[in-house]
């Protein structure tokens, strides 16, 4: 790993940043195109048009750029519910749309199978998993909160586990009758919560 990083020309802060942005987003092409058994560090670079030397210096594993890009792919889910602190605070339908349709989209569904399949390969995968599925609870509930919505500990780890199995579920599916069924289910374990919830108005 020393001698990879050595080989490769030290890059400007910048230049630097804009290669490891390159990189990772041709794993996620890659990821979401061609599943985990596809997935290499040569298949990566060449889609980003860099050495594999390149690939190698900011993520020496394979398994070191899976992490990163699941992390990569998740933030941009929760950048597009647009309840985080450098946004505009939505209403609760604009969320509640906004997660439901993130929810039914199957990319991110396809990226924490992969991960899951990745950590049957290697175990210390799992460790990571359990702590992300933690930060991925932890977010909603600060999520909620922010839009006055104070659930329990139980119900919001209920929610948490609910719509995951419907992410996978569509992952699954076979049409737009699937699709139109998990939005469904969705919006109920969504309504469900709010209920369960006691909401507290926020003021204007």
């Amino acid at each position: 790993m020393t001698a990879s990083r050595q080989s490769t020309p030290p890059c400007s802060a910048a230049s630097c940043k804009d290669i490891r942005t390159k990189l990772i987003d041709a794993a996620l092409d890659v990821l979401l195109h061609d599943g985990i058994l596809g997935f290499s560090q040569s298949k990566v670079a060449k889609q980003a048009g860099l050495r594999q030397s390149h690939l190698t210096y900011y993520f020496p594993t394979r398994n070191d750029l899976l992490t990163v890009v699941v992390e990569h792919g998740c933030q941009m889910v929760i950048n597009a519910q647009g309840c985080h602190d450098a946004a505009p605070m939505p209403t609760l339908e604009e969320f509640r749309q906004a997660m439901c349709n993130n929810i039914c989209d199957s990319r991110i569904a396809r990226l924490m199978v992969a991960v899951t399949v990745a950590a049957e390969v290697d175990p210390k995968l799992k460790d990571w998993i359990s702590d992300f599925d933690r930060r991925m609870l932890n977010n909603k509930k600060e999520a909620f909160k922010r839009l006055g919505v104070h659930a329990s500990d139980d119900e919001m780890a209920l929610f948490h586990s609910t719509i995951a199995g419907i992410a996978l579920r569509n992952l699954n599916s076979s049409g737009p009758q699937d699709s139109e069924e998990a939005r469904r289910r969705f919006l109920y374990a969504f309504d469900r919560l709010i209920k369960a919830s006691h909401p507290v108005a926020r003021s204007e």
